[in-house]
């Protein structure tokens, strides 16, 4: 694949889009990830860790300018043989290929089959620098030749590949057969990420009314002394459909919506989910319904009643979601989902990756009184967190082997270190109540901090104590291994 305009000729060439790329810069190494949409920063930034300075070029879909990248994103630039150990060539020039669409179950499903998937291309007269000089482009994924399939050499999800079954199986694929991936696959637990339950600002506010009162100058807040709370039977009530209207949920017997000062134009509720095959869903489903965890559990609503509610909206990306919530918050349309520009109070789902900058119209809740940082997760006090893994084939016909795997593997070791994680990713994750993001796991051989400290985020509790498999059904325990029993409260 190629690279940026020649300094020489960038002038000439920088209104034609189809020699925004020189023809003469050729990738030594080209990889294709696919997979979670949830972590597309913290691996953005994994990568461009490992890059020579001043060589990265970062590449992102247009194919919804509100939010670029949300689908395809790909990363050029010489990686530093210094940084990873045994390449064949010294600095070699590597396109890193990254594609979010479909979420985690696109780094689960075709990695395992080896099937071929569409990744973005960005020597096909695509891509348009913002700015000379800028090393940001932006690229259409919209025409003949601008999406080719490949064959992923890895992908990541937010849980382990074994959960995604059943309703958490992607459209089109069976489910995941747990006795394959023990066999094919190289399975990396590489960090903790925390979640939390976003929701539409103006519903924030509501809640912020019920509980401190209309007039209290907590209403409207960002901190985390002033965000509102929801249990997690409430949470499991609103996306499993049981509350269809914002005037059946109760505040010591009054409806919110009789609470709050604005209600919106629409009152039916509205939940901004993930599609199946969504690790971000998963995970949403296993820590509030038991999902695929327990028979006979309850599973995420997958449609509702236009006309009694709830409202179900289903999201391809983690970037829809953001798009969904602010739609509904705004008016607006952004994410094609809300011809009619009602304003709506809406429940989502996503990583505390997002929104930390708060420029879009939603915010996070506590969750049973606890708000969604790393100290209260590495604490044990909040519960939505769950272990990440990466994966590739050891064998098959297409093994990950050679520069790309040392690549591949230094990202996912690089994203277990406690270090990498606190400098180069969680200080885009801090929100106005605080540190969220990533925790390294103590079963990778790090030790936690008691008291906790975000300069060593290790989280003590693991869904693989006692050297089991990584289960992220399972209740997180205590790694006596590291920690002798130790916990803090």
């Amino acid at each position: 694949m190629l690279k940026k305009i020649s300094v020489a000729v960038s002038a000439a060439l920088i209104s034609t889009s189809a020699f925004a790329l020189s023809p003469t810069t050729t990738a030594d190494i080209e990889i294709f990830m696919s997979g979670a949409s949830a972590q597309d920063k913290g691996i953005a930034a994994l990568f461009g860790d490992l890059c020579v300075a001043g060589t990265l070029d970062t590449f992102k879909d247009i194919a919804n300018p509100a939010k670029p990248g949300k689908a395809h994103s790909a990363y050029f630039c010489n990686i530093d043989s210094a940084k990873v150990a045994g390449l064949s060539i010294v600095n070699p020039k590597v396109l890193f290929h990254k594609r979010s669409a479909g979420g985690s179950a696109q780094g689960v499903n075709p990695v395992i089959d080896e099937q071929a998937i569409d990744a973005m291309v960005v020597n096909n007269g695509n891509c348009v620098e913002t700015s000379v000089g800028s090393q940001s482009w932006e690229c259409s994924i919209n025409n003949p030749g601008d999406l080719s399939a490949q064959v992923s050499d890895a992908g990541v999800s937010d849980v382990n590949p074994e959960m995604f079954v059943g309703e958490n199986t992607p459209s089109g694929s069976s489910p995941v057969d747990a006795a394959i991936v023990a066999a094919k696959m190289e399975v990396k637990g590489a960090a903790a990420l925390v979640f939390g339950v976003p929701v539409t600002t103006t519903l924030r506010n509501a809640l912020q009314q019920a509980e401190f009162g209309a007039a209290d100058a907590c209403v409207g807040d960002d901190t985390e002394a002033c965000m509102p709370n929801l249990t997690s039977n409430q949470v499991a009530s609103i996306i499993s459909g049981q509350v269809r209207r914002w005037s059946n949920f109760m505040v010591n017997g009054t409806p919110l919506t009789s609470i709050a000062t604005t209600a919106p134009s629409d009152t039916k509720v509205h939940y901004c989910r993930r599609t199946n095959g969504s690790g971000t869903q998963a995970q949403m489903n296993a820590k509030f319904l038991n999902y695929p965890c327990a028979s006979g559990a309850l599973t995420p609503a997958a449609t509702g009643s236009i006309f009694a509610g709830p409202i179900i909206l289903q999201n391809a990306g983690s970037g829809d979601v953001d798009l969904c919530l602010d739609d509904l918050n705004n008016g607006t349309n952004a994410s094609g989902l809300n011809a009619a520009g009602k304003t709506a109070w809406a429940v989502g789902v996503q990583s505390t990756e997002k929104n930390a900058n708060i420029a879009l119209g939603y915010r996070f809740v506590k969750v049973d009184g606890y708000a969604p940082t790393l100290e209260n997760a590495a604490k044990g006090r909040y519960m939505d967190v769950v272990e990440q893994t990466f994966q590739w084939r050891k064998n098959g016909a297409l093994p990950l082997t050679g520069d790309k795997l040392a690549i591949v593997d230094t990202i996912a070791t690089n994203a277990s270190s406690p270090s990498t994680i606190a400098t180069k990713v969680n200080t885009k994750f801090v929100h106005p109540w605080g540190q969220a993001g990533y925790m390294a796991l103590s079963t990778n051989g790090f030790t936690p901090s008691i008291p906790f400290d975000a300069a060593n985020p290790v989280t003590i509790y693991t869904h693989a104590p006692q050297g089991l498999a990584l289960d992220n059904c399972r209740v997180p325990v205590v790694n006596n291994a590291v920690a002798g029993g130790n916990s803090e409260l």
